[in-house]
């Protein structure tokens, strides 16, 4: 393919909304006038005069494009779908009740819509929602993920866009969640039509948001938000701060109905319906440390954006041509293909590393099936003992030859067990090593005997502090991983932890010494054009990249035929 030439248009649209609950028509009008959709998100506004003025505002700026957001269930929903004009870009439909969509309610909602308006899009947290979306004559879906703010289900935006777009190949799918300036070129790889922004437009110029919540965003580095519901079934995701009334109250209220409802089975629907009110009644922005503020993981790229772009058009501007940027860089230093600088590293055939898995990844003819395959094989030490890590390195050692292979540590067991574990790792040597929940000092110690070593790194502050402590391997899991992970998901720890690394770089790290593997939700080939994508710049710079699989291992003939797992725990 030819590289996108620098004024050839980017197909990937931008719909910029505002969290639930806060209504900001200058930010909109902004949007509407550099390319972007605005989208006047109604959910959580009950003021139905409001809405009607902040609708004539928008109505009144000729030179915009504009799209409304409706809640399925809302009581003012059939009142704003009379009232709008024919000239809106975008009809977007959101609210669950209890996980599922009425669909027979939907359908008319659409059909009343798409008389306005002919791009009626349906916003889903999950696969089954889709179904039903699109069975009800949505148009277009948008996936909103798990680190998204406000409403959200349990799949990532990352993994959830893959699977819409996969099964819905003639619609058109955003991305609502975690889209940053990198994790956007993986939306536009992987196929997408566009993405919503909210989170990460909070502190533009144009931005009204209150002063105390701006200085909460200020500071945000995408863990200081907390999702509630996981027990309900109606997931919340919203700011989690220091003496948050709203928060702790809600946590009480959940474990109250939950109890309540494995008392009284018959009142699940009740108990739902007590909880979805309980969290819509205390949306705000302005009133006290009662109010929930719904933002996501990605408001942790509003300070960064706004220091760089300052305004709306800024940022619009600065997203496509980082997408157009990207994707020219990936076609020049492709990355994952066979040959990768990686691999060349590893010894292998591709980039591709197989994390290892307690109880699975703890067999010798397991690890050769992957390496024999191309990938580099890591066995599982988990809390093996001493005679029983010297077993399985000998088989793997004997039963591998000439081909890499590595070991999985954990940095947290207690040092006794390290110690002898480290004491037979030393004695068989295999080529590399991954330390999970390790520091840089134990990386440093197997480097030094020749064994090229992987750190775990869950957080971009802990990233910097390991390369000032001199690690240069490392790798990055999302939230989608099984294991042991940290807070973030993929796009969101991904896109913050390829800034810092940037940054290092411009400030003298040396590129050439980094090994970076990205791991979580990656599984096939769209996943991987997504990751390529996403690190194209470093690719640029020099750093090699590669991805880690362990689920995906699971799915294999061979993982039943060696017997690291048997067929029943397969299917």
């Amino acid at each position: 393919m030819e590289p996108i030439k620098k004024n050839r248009k980017i197909d990937f649209h931008f719909l910029v909304s505002t969290p639930p609950g806060w209504l900001n028509p200058g930010l909109l009008i902004a949007a509407s006038r550099c390319g972007a959709v605005g989208l006047l998100n109604c959910e959580g506004i009950q003021d139905i005069q409001e809405l009607r003025r902040v609708l004539t505002r928008l109505s009144g700026s000729k030179r915009g494009t504009f799209g409304i957001q409706l809640e399925v269930h809302s009581t003012v929903t059939p009142a704003l779908l009379s009232d709008l004009a024919q000239d809106l870009a975008y009809i977007v439909f959101t609210g669950t009740n209890g996980g599922s969509v009425d669909g027979q309610h939907l359908a008319s909602l659409i059909q009343e819509a798409a008389q306005r308006c002919p791009q009626v899009l349906v916003e889903v947290t999950s696969l089954d929602q889709a179904v039903e979306a699109a069975a009800a004559g949505a148009r277009g879906l948008i996936a909103k993920g798990h680190e998204a703010g406000g409403a959200v289900g349990e799949e990532t935006t990352f993994v959830l866009l893959q699977r819409l777009i996969a099964r819905f190949p003639e619609l058109s799918v955003f991305a609502h969640g975690g889209v940053g300036l990198h994790s956007a070129a993986a939306c536009y790889a992987a196929g997408a039509a566009g993405a919503v922004l909210d989170s990460q437009v909070l502190l533009v110029a144009e931005s009204t948001l209150p002063p105390k919540a701006r200085a909460f965003v200020e500071r945000m580095e995408g863990d200081e938000t907390v999702c509630l519901g996981l027990e309900m079934g109606w997931f919340y995701r919203l700011a989690k701060r220091p003496g948050m009334a709203a928060a702790e109250e809600l946590q009480r209220l959940e474990q109250s109905l939950v109890q309540k409802r494995l008392a009284e089975p018959g009142k699940t629907g009740e108990c739902l319906v007590e909880w979805t009110d309980a969290i819509r009644s205390r949306v705000g922005w302005k009133r006290s440390e009662s109010d929930v503020w719904p933002l996501g993981q990605d408001a942790a790229f509003a300070a960064p954006l706004a220091r760089r772009f300052r305004t709306v058009s800024g940022i619009v501007r600065g997203f496509r041509d980082s997408i157009r940027l990207h994707i020219t860089l990936a076609r020049q230093h492709p990355s994952l293909t066979p040959g990768a600088p990686l691999a060349v590293a590893h010894g292998t055939e591709y980039p591709i590393l197989q994390g290892p898995m307690t109880r699975v990844s703890d067999t010798a003819e397991f690890a050769s099936a992957v390496a024999v395959n191309g990938a580099l094989p890591f066995l599982a030490l988990a809390l093996l003992r001493a005679p029983q890590v010297r077993k399985l390195l000998s088989e793997t050692k004997e039963l591998l030859g000439q081909r890499s292979w590595g070991v999985g540590i954990l940095g947290f067991v207690p040092a006794e067990l390290r110690a002898e574990q480290l004491e037979a790792v030393r004695e068989f040597h295999p080529p590399f090593a991954i330390i999970a929940g390790g520091r840089p000092d134990q990386a440093a110690s197997l480097e030094k005997d020749g064994i090229q070593t992987y750190l775990h790194v869950p957080a971009p502050a802990l990233l910097r502090m390991f390369l000032h402590d001199g690690a240069r391997g490392f790798i990055f899991e999302g939230r989608e991983c099984g294991g042991h992970v940290g807070p973030r998901t993929s796009f969101v720890l991904w896109d913050t932890i390829i800034e810092v690394l940037l940054d290092e770089i411009r400030k003298g790290i040396p590129a050439s010494e980094l090994r970076i593997v990205f791991a979580g939700g990656i599984h096939d080939a769209r996943s991987a054009a997504m990751v390529e994508a996403m690190a194209a710049p470093l690719c640029e710079r020099g750093v090699r990249i590669g991805v880690l699989m362990g689920t995906a291992y699971l799915f294999t003939d061979e993982a039943v035929r060696s017997g690291a797992i048997v067929e029943g725990f397969r299917q």
